[in-house]
């Protein structure tokens, strides 16, 4: 099925990104004319300088939307409006049940709408629909049609744990009815030899930096984005002010503690050298890890900065380039730091360890391996009854995530909690069996 329309954004040195600086971070969409969709850039630009806001995000209030937020927005909402231009739905009269709900979540769910016949994942949907009751609500707001009902009900969600000083806490969410049933998620992890394989390949095909920014994932459970946005400053230049967090045990075991912001999910506090400055938070990486990482920005991250320097004339011009090479990780052929895609890609472009392994599936490995190896030291579970055992693993594990896993993770929802005592339950369960005892 081809597609008509587009989600555009402004080059930075474009003459409205020069003139225009606060709204160049906007994508606009494209219809397929191609012209520019009037209403839905009109609504974009409301979203991303929060002149209007969904009930419970109304104007004024909260952070601004980040460019990948609006981005998101754009890329769902092109989408919608297309269905509805193909489909001959009027967006000033149609209605959430017969034609949001019932139509557009349908068709993306049975695969009717997609370019390849496939159905789409219940979170993709999801996704989409509520932005497409967010514009429809917005051109209620504006004037521009009758009332759009959206059934909602009010759920408790619970956040906290050990990422938060007073524990545990629950608030209020909207949840909008009819939403596609989204399965609960069983985590599959590859052993790690197939992991040491897959991480070799990356290296064969990528070279040493990208196959250390991947390791790093694996062995800190850092976002994506956390990894491409660290500083050369992120940990000290002398080993001797390394933090170590556990310095009794042998070194192999030693842990030393940093503190990230820059690309961090959350709240956005402004933005330094391109990344958005989100939330602080403190984790934990071997300290193996930490001195490959020392080695590599005292030696290859210099090869990647000469070539840097080197495309530069003039004194004035190699300065302003010294002063933007902050980043950790520079790309060996030029010099440029890396972005969230190049990595992506390089870690997708070979073959994987298990079907769907990807830097969120390397967050899991993480979490799943600390998990499994801390309850390793209880096994004295296994001389118990059987229920006894099992209430004990359940508030082992339990307090296993929520003291290490969930701070390092930077998750505060206790839904992810459950994940991983699924993934707990899977790994020590047995089978049922009629044999005689």
């Amino acid at each position: 099925m081809q597609r008509s329309y587009s989600v555009f954004l402004s080059p930075p040195d474009s003459p409205f990104s020069t003139s225009y600086p606060a709204l160049a971070h906007i994508p606009c969409i494209l219809d397929s004319r191609p012209g520019y969709h009037r209403l839905a850039n009109a609504y974009l630009t409301d979203r991303a300088l929060r002149l209007w806001g969904p009930e419970g995000r109304s104007a004024g209030r909260g952070s601004l939307p980040s460019p990948k937020t609006l981005h998101s927005y754009a890329y769902w909402l092109a989408n919608f409006l297309e269905w509805a231009e193909i489909r001959g739905v009027d967006l000033g009269t149609c209605s959430y049940a017969v034609h949001v709900a019932g139509r557009y979540q349908s068709e993306m769910l049975e695969g009717t709408w997609s370019h390849d016949g496939k159905g789409r994942r219940a979170t993709t949907v999801n996704a989409r629909v509520q932005q497409a009751c967010d514009f429809l609500s917005w051109m209620v707001a504006k004037g521009f049609r009758g009332a759009f009902e959206v059934p909602y009900s009010i759920k408790q969600f619970t956040i906290g744990s050990a990422t938060r000083s007073m524990g545990q806490l629950s608030q209020q969410i909207r949840v909008r009815g009819g939403k596609a049933r989204v399965p609960v998620p069983r985590l599959k992890m590859p052993p790690n030899s197939a992991v040491r394989d897959w991480l070799h390949r990356v290296l064969n095909r990528s070279g040493p930096s990208v196959a250390l920014m991947c390791e790093t994932i694996l062995l800190t459970a850092m976002r994506l984005e956390e990894v491409v946005c660290l500083r050369t400053d992120s940990f000290p230049a002398n080993p001797r002010d390394w933090q170590i967090s556990n310095p009794l045990a042998p070194e192999r075991h030693q842990l030393i503690r940093i503190s990230i912001k820059f690309g961090t999910k959350g709240t956005s506090y402004g933005v330094d050298h391109g990344d958005k400055i989100g939330p602080e938070r403190s984790i934990l990486l071997p300290l193996e890890l930490a001195k490959r990482w020392h080695a590599y920005r005292n030696s290859e991250r210099n090869k990647g900065f000469k070539r840097w320097m080197d495309s530069a004339d003039g004194r004035e011009t190699r300065s302003q380039r010294a002063k933007q090479s902050v980043h950790l990780f520079l790309n060996p052929r030029d010099g440029a730091r890396f972005v969230g895609k190049q990595l992506y890609d390089a870690w997708t472009g070979v073959e994987l360890p298990v079907p769907g392994w990807s830097p969120r599936q390397g967050r899991h490995w993480w979490a799943c391996t600390t998990l499994w190896t801390e309850l390793q030291k209880h096994k004295h579970f296994e001389s118990l009854s059987g229920e006894t055992a099992v209430a004990l693993l359940e508030s082992t594990a339990l307090s296993i995530i929520r003291l290490n896993i969930q701070p390092q993770l930077g998750h505060a929802s206790e839904s992810t909690t459950m994940i991983y005592l699924r993934w707990v339950v899977d790994m020590v369960g047995l089978p049922v069996s009629l044999a005689e005892e």
